[in-house]
């Protein structure tokens, strides 16, 4: 794809999965990529709606780094960023560009493009285009990292399957239940195939978690404890020959599925307690539109949309994925939307 001469920052918050997706979409659309690193306030817990467009949520030492000369795009994911992205392009005078992924939570007219994904239910609109997973890719690794890993693991069976535990995230539950039963599977899965287990937790997961997990995994494994040296993940992605992981993490399973191979979800329990709406029509979509109301995230039915596809296996029953994630055009069609917004 043909360069492009624009500056485009991109907003950084707390989650790191977030800030993938918006870093991976900088990458494919070229121009000079600036990361901006945001630190919040106690503002920040308040409402979009409340503080409206602006860095009053932003702790100072952040809200310096955001000054001339603006930038041509910004790419910002989530709500937090939402009202920052705003006000950048205030402060350019219209000049820059923004493009915000997920779900705003302010008036979704306000923003040139918002890239969405099924979780979130918005609503259709012109400048709203639902992709069917989050921009995602796996981080290049240096061969030094692979070799020691692979050095790691070369006494551990053919194929190598990547075990990765998340957390309970309401409205979905992990308890030591799920825990054990994501373990059998795991374990289930291995001895079909000959294989071994590669296990690893996520950022969010319990402190004890993986732990416990591998106590529960009766075939060869090895066990990557976070925050012990390297971190393996991205090493897995490219050296791991199938992935199994829970159901909670979107940005997990859309990495794994963007390295073309197999791709198997363990679903949590969803409490019953959580309305279940979109915004497709009528008075929900004109809620969300304005941004006074936004429909519940519903990630158990992205992942339930996703083994419809054939795109990903069900642990909990056994059953692998039958079909490779088809996603290269809705992507390649969204960059090309924010080049040319870019482009004007």
């Amino acid at each position: 794809m043909k360069q492009i001469d624009a500056t485009v920052w991109v907003l950084l918050g707390s989650r790191a999965g977030d800030n993938a997706q918006a870093l991976e979409l900088a990458r494919r659309v070229g121009g000079e990529t600036v990361e901006k690193p945001l630190r919040f306030n106690q503002l920040a817990g308040l409402p979009n709606w409340a503080t409206g467009a602006g860095f009053a949520t932003l702790e100072q030492q952040s809200r310096q780094t955001l000054k001339p000369p603006w930038p041509d795009l910004v790419i910002a994911t989530g709500r937090r960023t939402a009202r920052i992205s705003l006000a950048v392009r205030k402060r350019s005078g219209g000049k820059t560009k923004i493009v915000q992924l997920g779900r705003p939570r302010l008036p979704l007219g306000r923003f040139d493009l918002v890239l969405t994904t099924p979780q979130y239910g918005l609503p259709p609109g012109a400048n709203i285009l639902e992709l069917p997973i989050p921009f995602a890719a796996a981080k290049p690794v240096d061969a030094a990292t692979l070799s020691l890993f692979q050095a790691a693991w070369q006494d551990l069976p053919k194929p190598w399957i990547v075990g990765v535990i998340g957390a309970a995230k309401f409205p979905q539950r992990l308890s030591k239940t799920e825990g054990l039963n994501f373990a059998r599977s795991l374990s289930e899965l291995a001895q079909v195939s000959g294989g071994s287990v590669i296990l690893l937790d996520s950022p969010r997961s319990d402190r004890d978690a993986l732990q416990h997990l591998a106590e529960l995994v009766t075939v060869p494994k090895w066990l990557g404890q976070r925050g012990a040296g390297h971190n393996p993940y991205q090493a897995t992605l490219a050296l791991g020959d199938q992935f199994a992981v829970t159901s909670d993490s979107v940005s997990m399973v859309s990495e794994m599925l963007a390295t073309g191979k197999p791709t198997t979800v363990f679903h949590l329990p969803v409490s019953g307690l959580v309305p279940r709406w979109r915004a497709t029509a009528g008075l929900s979509a004109m809620l969300a539109r304005s941004g006074i109301l936004s429909p519940p995230r519903n990630v158990a039915g992205f992942m339930a949309g996703l083994e419809k596809a054939g795109w990903i296996g069900n642990l909990n029953e056994g059953r692998v994925a039958t079909e490779r994630a088809d996603v290269t055009h809705a992507l390649d069609r969204a960059v090309a939307r924010v080049r040319a917004l870019i482009a004007g």
